[in-house]
């Protein structure tokens, strides 16, 4: 397949011209990226996967590609007009990883992230926030079930200490305002 600049339906390879340093090969609609296609910036960012009428729109897959060769995964999953919409797995470059549905490229129904410093969350998000019920696995142990508010814990839950000890109570902005913590016996 030659790489040219052509107009209408098929499929061509479009380098992208006035300096710039991307590249388009796939199918064309109306001169317009439609069906699968891979399209890469001169920044090495590279989405590959399905179009619709010039933007990501179905399956694919966004990736960065290193001056030295190295491929890093941002993002394996759903769009829809551009965005990240349905079901899908990001890739944080802290080592994070989220896994879940999508509206809007945030977060947003239910999902599991993996965090860096080592606590998952499984449960609802609400706009890019934990926020619905949940539960938050802390790396050294504890956890917390219940109920979050725009990234917090916030409305009843219990916050399990360990092995030995369960604390019931309400939260609000991830402070317990009241609670009940049992007696430990000896």
């Amino acid at each position: 397949m030659s790489c040219h600049a052509g107009g209408g339906s098929g499929v061509r390879c479009l380098r992208y011209p006035a300096g710039g340093h991307g590249r388009y090969q796939g199918k064309w609609l109306r001169n317009q990226h439609h069906g699968y296609g891979v399209k890469s910036s001169g920044r090495g960012l590279v989405y590959e996967g399905e179009w619709q009428r010039g933007q990501r729109h179905g399956y694919g897959t966004m990736r960065r590609e290193s001056p030295d060769g190295q491929v890093h995964r941002l993002y394996v999953g759903q769009w829809r007009q551009d965005r990240r919409s349905g079901e899908g797995k990001q890739y944080y470059d802290d080592g994070s990883v989220y896994f879940g549905q999508w509206q809007m490229n945030k977060r947003h129904g239910r999902g599991i992230h993996w965090y860096a410093d080592g606590r998952i969350y499984v449960g609802e998000w609400l706009q890019d926030a934990m926020h619905g019920r949940g539960v938050l696995f802390s790396a050294n142990g504890n956890r917390y079930v219940g109920e979050f508010e725009e990234g917090c814990k916030s409305g009843a839950g219990c916050f399990y200490h360990g092995q030995d000890r369960i604390q019931f109570g309400q939260w609000v902005k991830d402070i317990c305002k009241s609670s009940l913590l049992p007696v430990l016996q000896e």
